[in-house]
């Protein structure tokens, strides 16, 4: 098993979409911290919204916002490392020489997640990196909650990872699952525009779409600033966890069950 996550590691880094990603990034996390940082507070006032005050507070906005980015880029990763192995005929190599094909799915789970993980650390750090000269650090920052806030984005990352493995594995053809996948991602974004463009901060509709994946943003926000409603956090970690086990099921099902 180290060995097959080893291989998949060794071909991420021969891989030129991952530098092209990493690179994509650390662009976005910097560009945003600096014009954040430069915008006139008159600017941010007119357009509602607020200027992070601290250094601190800007890693919390940006574990936000590259929780979004990561979706999409987590999407290429699916098609590039699972879809493509099927319709090339490559996934038949590993099995040839004896590997087994849960051990393959769980060597190519493990590299998605580590990547997901380094990612997000790394997005964070850049824009806090580049905020630096702008805003100061900030000495009433709970390490501890800005942890757990950030450990809630990654779950949400890791439940929509998941979930696009699957569909890869199930359907295994490149334009079917891009077709589904970005179906999917754009039903959750509507309902969170849909949300936010009502106004609606209560009830039924706004507490069921907080509960959709891209409501990590929110929840880890609000449990990072110690703003968090505990039942909303409980019910949020449990759906994800429940869209991880649901969807590593489907996919290690299809895998073992289907010829290849």
């Amino acid at each position: 098993m180290f060995r097959m996550i080893s291989a998949e590691f060794y071909k991420l880094r021969k891989s030129r979409s991952f530098w092209l990603m990493f690179a994509v990034i650390a662009g976005m996390a910097i560009f945003t911290s600096v014009v954040l940082g430069m915008a006139p507070d008159e600017l941010m006032e007119m357009e509602m919204a607020m200027r992070p005050e601290t250094v601190s507070e800007m890693m919390v906005f940006a574990a936000g916002f590259m929780s979004q980015v990561l979706v999409f880029m987590f999407v290429g990763f699916t098609i590039a490392f699972i879809s493509s192995d099927f319709e090339s005929g490559t996934i038949r190599n590993p099995f040839a020489v004896g590997v087994g094909r849960v051990h393959y799915l769980v060597a190519k789970f493990v590299m998605i997640l580590i990547t997901c993980a380094a990612f997000l650390i790394a997005g964070i750090g850049f824009a806090g990196l580049a905020y630096l000269p702008f805003e100061p650090l900030g000495t009433d920052f709970d390490f501890g909650l800005f942890l757990a806030g950030v450990g809630i984005t990654y779950l949400g990352l890791v439940a929509q990872t998941t979930l696009f493995m699957a569909v890869a594995v199930v359907t295994r053809k490149i334009g079917t699952s891009l077709g589904i996948i970005l179906g999917y991602i754009t039903f959750d974004l509507l309902v969170g525009t849909f949300v936010m463009m009502l106004g609606v901060e209560e009830g039924l509709v706004a507490r069921l779409a907080s509960f959709l994946p891209h409501g990590a943003g929110p929840v880890s926000n609000a449990v990072a600033v110690g703003a968090a409603n505990t039942s909303d956090v409980i019910v949020f970690v449990a759906m994800m966890a429940g869209l991880v086990v649901v969807s590593a099921a489907l996919g290690v099902r299809s895998l073992v069950k289907k010829d290849i």
